[in-house]
């Protein structure tokens, strides 16, 4: 069955409170829905860019979708490996582009064959216990946030750096006193050079903490490995991975023995389970997140963690910060987990009261 038509669907949707980041931040989500259509079938896929991280943005996106969009066009839709390989090399470094094409195309797959998308990589459907996230706020709003969120059923909390030493360390204190028996994990977003984030880590390694993505900056692997080597909390690769290039370099060099997988990086799914089977032949870790992703493109990450033995840990909460819930079906979080259910394909709907306004 050949591919018929593809469409995009660009939105804006609001945050409930600004989100910042070390190198950012993000007052609204806007991303575009990409539908790949094949006679009665419909594959979805989503774009969220954040530029600071990919170099990608909205319109950016927009512009890479409509090219990609019409080399899909009377092709087979079922040889999903070939047609992401062709993407890769057309746009090279529109990975977020790239990485809705896939979900799309696999949506399509599982629809067709009747299974979740996990399970054409033979996965197993089990419940994924994610984090949510702190950003760079004031230390006792921090705290205060941290009780909330254990109110709330989360077990994982993972705190935004990037604010300078005494105000990251003073973060990190008041999430671990507002919530004493949580699991803690920090991200730095390439905030520091390799000497502050060892007296950050350091400093903060008193309070538990599981890890740290991305210390420094995202080129800078002989700083990373310098921290895996002298750091008080393991560190993560995120920024620095993009591939399974990357994350054979990464692992293989000592680097660290942590990545992070995003499908806005890999290029999708194949990308992720490619980033995944390096790591775990590596003896490594891997995490599953992403950026602000509606729960569309946050239900096609969990598809993945649900994939590969080597996913161990997960951040899979992008859209709770969202003002309007868009997406019908999908996962949901309950509890602190992303919980289980899967139907077929991706299992997703899109809300018609959002698309009304779509032509």
């Amino acid at each position: 069955m050949v591919i018929d038509r593809v469409r995009l669907y660009p939105y804006s949707i609001g945050r409930i409170s600004p989100f910042r980041i070390a190198t950012m931040t993000s007052y609204s989500v806007d991303g575009v829905f990409v539908a790949i259509d094949a006679g009665d079938l419909t594959g979805w896929g989503e774009a969220l860019p954040f530029h600071s991280i990919n170099g990608e943005t909205q319109g950016t996106c927009i512009e890479a979708l409509k090219f990609l969009g019409q080399f899909l066009i009377g092709r087979e839709f079922l040889a999903v490996g070939s047609l992401v390989t062709a993407l890769k090399g057309l746009l090279p470094t529109m990975t977020t582009a790239a990485g809705a094409i896939d979900v799309a195309l696999h949506d399509m797959v599982g629809q067709k064959l009747g299974v979740p998308i996990y399970q054409l990589f033979g996965g197993t459907n089990r419940e994924l216990p994610t984090d949510l996230t702190i950003g760079i706020v004031e230390p006792e709003a921090a705290g205060v946030r941290a009780g909330e969120i254990v109110a709330e059923g989360f077990r994982r909390i993972k705190v935004k750096l990037g604010d300078g030493v005494e105000n990251d360390v003073a973060r990190v204190s008041a999430v671990r006193e507002g919530a004493s028996e949580a699991l803690i994990r920090v991200d730095a977003n390439q905030a520091y050079d390799r000497e502050t984030a060892l007296v950050v880590l350091n400093e903060i390694a008193e309070f538990g903490v599981e890890f740290c993505e991305q210390p420094v900056r995202r080129k800078d692997w002989a700083g990373l490995k310098w921290l895996h080597e002298h750091a008080g909390v393991a560190v993560m690769a995120d920024e620095s991975c993009f591939d399974a290039e990357d994350a054979f370099g990464l692992i293989s060099g000592g680097c660290c023995s942590l990545v992070n997988i995003k499908l806005c990086k890999s290029s999708g799914l194949i990308g992720g389970r490619e980033i995944a089977a390096v790591v775990r032949n590596g003896h490594g870790r891997c995490m599953v997140g992403g950026m602000a992703e509606t729960r569309l493109g946050v239900t096609a990450s969990a598809h993945l963690g649900c994939s590969d033995s080597a996913i161990e840990f997960f951040d899979l909460d992008a859209h709770t910060g969202h003002t309007e819930d868009v997406i019908e079906g999908g996962l949901e979080i309950v509890g602190g987990r992303f919980g289980s259910g899967m139907s077929r394909g991706l299992g997703r709907g899109r809300r018609r009261s959002f698309w009304r306004g779509f032509r």
